[in-house]
């Protein structure tokens, strides 16, 4: 209790009494100072004042009675504010129970990111980047993935690898499937598309494949095969030549072969000799022009006569190389028209 001046302290008492009416309901009356000796302010300093000890000293003693009109509250209408007994217990309990659980939480949340190796710019080997995600060293895909484009470092050749295969494929806007490559685990590669293509670095075609032809654009086309190649069907090309210092062969072991052209049909044997072996006739027709042979002309095993039988013709050369028939008892002059 603070201190009070000794001119100035008063004691109170609070009474109720019903009797008394509303307007003058309470009542407050002050007593003096008590200042005498061996009370709380003997020697004039200030004290404590204690309301259970007894006034002393000679100064009067006034009594304040404050008369009440006001029935006490029953107990059963006073409600207590705040949680109390069982109810506090739970709460306490639940508290301690959450507090557990987020401090749990925490240490698993570090410990994932430790394991893990979360950083700044991305999950150990998994970097997320500007252009888009690098991953170092192997990655394993347990389902499909989506990507625009896939590379690898400039020192670094690209694998791709699956156990059940690897089928690549292209959607348009609409979703349908445009093209496919399939690598399958029996060793058989297919492709779908409608035009399939080989194009060298400078973007050059090389070969092309659609449901109407199959074609090669280059200078030179080399068949390794030793045992030759089978064509089913026409061949149209150029030029046919073999590799160096190995003979061309043209082939047909149970059919014939045919060499046509609408043009010009020119077999050049520059460095050799050019034969043709035939099991019965080999013919020569020109339609409209002239047969030319350049050179000097050997024609061995032929079959002589005995001058018996029937008269046959003679054979004469121009002076120009040109053949023409005499008769067989006729001199071998022939006249310009025949031999101009």
């Amino acid at each position: 209790m603070p201190y009070r001046d000794r001119s100035t302290v008063q004691n109170d008492i609070w009474t109720r009494d019903p009797s008394v009416p509303a307007p003058s309901a309470y009542e407050r009356h002050s007593t003096q100072p008590r200042g005498a000796s061996g009370g709380p302010y003997a020697g004039g300093r200030p004290g404590i004042i204690d309301p259970s000890l007894p006034p002393s000293g000679a100064g009067p003693a006034h009594t304040t009675i404050v008369h009440s009109t006001m029935k006490p509250v029953p107990d059963s209408d006073i409600y207590r504010v705040g949680i109390y007994g069982w109810r506090k217990r739970c709460l306490y309990c639940f508290i301690l129970i959450l507090t557990l659980i987020i401090v749990i939480n925490l240490v698993l949340t570090v410990w994932i990111m430790i394991v893990l190796n979360f950083g700044i710019d991305g999950m150990g080997a998994l970097k997320v980047t500007d252009d888009g995600i690098r991953v170092t060293g192997k990655t394993k895909f347990e389902k499909s993935v989506q990507f625009s484009q896939i590379s690898t470092e400039n020192n670094k050749a690209l694998t791709l690898e699956s156990a059940l295969g690897v089928s690549l494929s292209a959607h348009n806007i609409s979703g349908d499937t445009t093209a496919s490559l399939d690598l399958a685990t029996n060793g058989k590669v297919s492709a779908s598309c409608e035009r399939f293509e080989i194009v060298d670095r400078d973007n050059k075609l090389l070969f092309f494949a659609d449901s109407n032809e199959v074609g090669l654009k280059l200078n030179n086309l080399r068949i390794l095969d030793d045992g030759g190649t089978v064509f089913e069907g026409a061949i149209q090309t150029g030029t046919i030549r073999p590799e160096p210092d190995t003979p061309l062969s043209l082939e047909s072991p149970t059919r014939g072969v045919k060499i046509s052209a609408g043009q010009d049909i020119e077999l050049l044997s520059s460095a050799g000799e050019f034969s043709l072996n035939a099991l019965q006739d080999i013919n020569l027709n020109s339609k409209k022009g002239d047969i030319h042979f350049d050179g000097r002309m050997y024609i061995s095993g032929l079959e002589r006569s005995h001058g018996r039988g029937t008269a046959q013709y003679q054979l004469c050369v121009c002076q120009n190389g040109r053949l023409f028939m005499a008769a067989e008892n006729a001199d071998c002059r022939a006249d310009k028209d025949i031999c101009e």
